[in-house]
């Protein structure tokens, strides 16, 4: 698409209003593919925002059903959708609201397979979300997007404690912030993660939160106007309270170091 018809500049008026966005980012958007693994507190309203804001190709990706207790914060959902996939209701839901958007859906767990043949065939260098709860699958979701060299907008939500972050592991992303590690680097894999919201609790508007700034970040990155690759933002939502860190490499990651290495090594041998 390289031109909005009269409809798409009255609805995405307000966002083109934005004067680092304007047509030419509201053109962006709509061209971008993105993948959200997890429908939960996170991902659904982060493809809601992503629906709206006219993202045109979207795959959701989880094996969950509805239960009465994801009701609170999972708004898209009602009881009436209890025992039904998330992935099933959340497309449901969005193409009625928004009939122009193309979107795919996979109710399984995601694997290594789904990320090489199931990406690629449908969607080009999508920016992907990790709106998961388990320290296992971020680190597969991790550890794939440094493999294929992509955007990945990673949240997440326990009791009181949120955090998001964004890196970009392609080729120009990596050049621009070359030491920004990956989530191995924060999460070593010997490090010890049980709290999730299912044992932690957690309240509707937090989870609510932290999805918000995940679409956002998401957002401004497929409009060309993000600039803070590579920060690990953390909210305490008890006392309102954000902090923000540069994240950085870990020098023995065996994810994101090893594949620094090998593209060092695939450069020409330009010798002095």
């Amino acid at each position: 698409m390289n031109i909005l018809s009269d409809k798409q500049y009255i609805q995405y008026s307000r966002t083109m209003l934005l004067s680092d966005i304007g047509e030419t980012g509201q053109l962006a958007i709509m061209n971008s593919s993105v993948v959200i693994i997890g429908m939960g507190g996170l991902g659904h309203l982060v493809a809601h925002y992503l629906a709206a804001a006219g993202v045109q190709h979207m795959l959701l990706i989880d094996h969950d059903v509805i239960e009465l207790s994801n009701l609170p914060r999972q708004l898209l959902f009602t009881a009436a959708d209890i025992g039904q996939t998330k992935v099933a209701v959340t497309k449901r839901v969005l193409n009625s609201a928004y009939p122009e958007i193309n979107i795919n859906t996979i109710a399984e767990k995601v694997t290594a397979q789904h990320f090489y043949q199931l990406i690629k065939r449908k969607v080009t260098k999508p920016l992907v979300f990790d709106c998961t709860d388990n320290f296992k699958t971020r680190q597969l979701i991790n550890q794939l997007c440094v493999e294929q060299k992509l955007t990945l907008v990673s949240g997440a939500i326990s009791g009181y404690q949120g955090q998001l972050f964004c890196i970009d592991f392609s080729d120009s992303g990596s050049n621009l912030h070359p030491n920004s590690g990956c989530y191995r680097c924060l999460y070593p894999l010997d490090m010890t993660i049980t709290q999730n919201c299912t044992r932690a609790g957690v309240l509707g508007p937090a989870a609510g939160i932290i999805a918000s700034m995940q679409a956002l970040v998401g957002i401004q990155h497929l409009s060309n106007t993000f600039t803070q690759y590579g920060i690990l933002h953390c909210f305490n939502a008890k006392n309102l309270h954000w902090q923000h860190a540069h994240m950085s490499q870990d020098p023995e990651c065996a994810v994101c170091h090893q594949q620094s290495v090998t593209q060092l090594s695939e450069q020409p041998n330009d010798a002095y």
